[in-house]
C-alpha cells in the first residue's frame, strides 16, 4: 500500500459517494430553449429521469443501504415535485445544482449570486430544507464562484478536479470545502447519446471495468471516490444493475465508507479545526 495521503473517521480506508445529478428537462430549457418549445421527443427522454431513473435509484440505494447525495436543480423541484419528496423522505442529502441548470459561464456575478438566491428559496419553500452543498451545472465554476457559495451559507462545491482527496478553496471570506470529481466518474460521457455525434455509447462492461479499477486505485490512495450519474442516462435497467454490480464489488473491501458529500465535507472541515488547533 502507498504512502496514506489522506485520514478518514473511524479507520476507514477510502469514501465512497455515490451522486446523482436530477436535471430533469431543466438544461434544455437553458441552453435549447427553441428545441425544447417544439420537440417531444427530447423533453420526454430527459422526463424519463425523475419519472422512472430516480425510483429506481431509491431502490437501489434502499436495498444496499447507503445514503446518496441528490444534486437537483431548482426548476425540477418545481416541476417535479413529487420525485424530489421522495428523495428527500427517503433521507438522502440534498444539494443545489442550480436553478434551470445555468451554465455558470453565461452569468455575471450578480446574476450567480440572484441564481443561488432563487435555487435556495425553492428548496426551502417546496421541500423546507437549506442545503449546505452545491454542484454547478455542468461543473464549470467562476473565480467568483467560491466566495458567492461561502456567503450563501454552503459549506461545501463538488464541481472541481483539483485533487483526488478533499480540499479546500480559499475565498476572501474562508475556505470552501471542495469535494473533487472528475470525468472518467461520471455517466455522461460514457451514456449519453448525442445524435449525428460521432460518440458511440460505451459498453457496460467496460464502464464497469474501468469504475472497479478507479475505485481500487483510490482504495489502496486513502482516496475518496465520487461517482456522478443521471437518472435520465443511468436510470435505465441495465446500467442500475451495472451500479448494483459495482457497489458490491466494493462492498468487498473493507473499511469503505458509504457516505454523501455533506458528511465528507463535514469530516473534512472538522480535520481543519483540528489542524489549525480551534477544536
Amino acid at each position: 500500500m502507498t504512502e496514506q495521503r489522506y485520514t478518514w473517521p473511524e479507520g476507514y480506508q477510502c469514501a465512497v459517494v455515490l451522486s446523482f445529478d436530477v436535471d430533469a428537462e431543466s438544461a434544455l430549457y437553458f441552453r435549447e430553449p427553441e428545441r425544447a418549445e417544439r420537440s417531444l421527443a427530447a423533453l420526454e427522454e430527459r422526463r424519463f429521469g425523475p419519472r422512472v431513473g430516480v425510483p429506481r435509484m431509491l431502490k437501489l440505494m434502499e436495498k444496499r443501504k447507503i445514503k446518496a447525495t441528490f444534486a437537483i436543480p431548482g426548476w425540477t423541484v418545481e416541476n417535479h415535485t413529487e420525485a424530489s419528496v421522495q428523495i428527500r423522505d427517503a433521507g438522502h442529502e440534498i444539494a443545489v445544482h442550480g436553478n434551470v441548470h445555468e451554465s455558470l459561464d453565461f452569468l455575471d456575478e450578480s446574476q450567480e449570486r440572484d441564481v443561488l438566491k432563487r435555487s435556495l428559496d425553492i428548496m426551502q419553500s417546496y421541500l423546507g430544507i437549506t442545503p449546505r452543498g452545491y454542484r454547478s451545472p455542468s461543473w464549470d465554476l467562476n473565480l467568483w464562484t467560491p466566495k458567492l457559495l461561502k456567503e450563501a451559507g454552503f459549506i461545501y462545491d463538488s464541481s472541481l478536479m483539483g485533487n483526488d482527496i478533499p480540499y479546500d478553496v480559499d475565498t476572501s471570506r474562508g475556505p470552501l470545502a471542495e469535494i473533487p470529481i472528475q470525468w472518467l466518474l461520471d455517466d455522461a460521457p460514457f451514456f449519453r447519446h448525442v445524435y449525428g455525434a460521432t460518440n458511440a455509447i460505451a459498453d457496460q462492461d467496460r464502464v464497469l471495468g474501468l469504475w472497479k479499477q478507479e475505485f481500487k486505485a483510490m482504495y489502496e490512495e486513502n482516496g475518496s471516490f465520487v461517482i456522478t450519474c443521471h437518472p435520465w442516462i443511468s436510470g435505465r435497467a441495465a446500467r442500475m444493475a451495472m451500479l448494483d454490480e459495482l457497489i458490491g464489488y466494493m462492498k468487498t473491501f473493507e473499511g469503505v465508507w458509504f457516505t454523501t458529500l455533506e458528511e465528507v465535507a463535514n469530516w473534512h472541515i472538522s480535520q481543519r479545526s483540528v489542524a489549525s488547533g480551534d477544536a
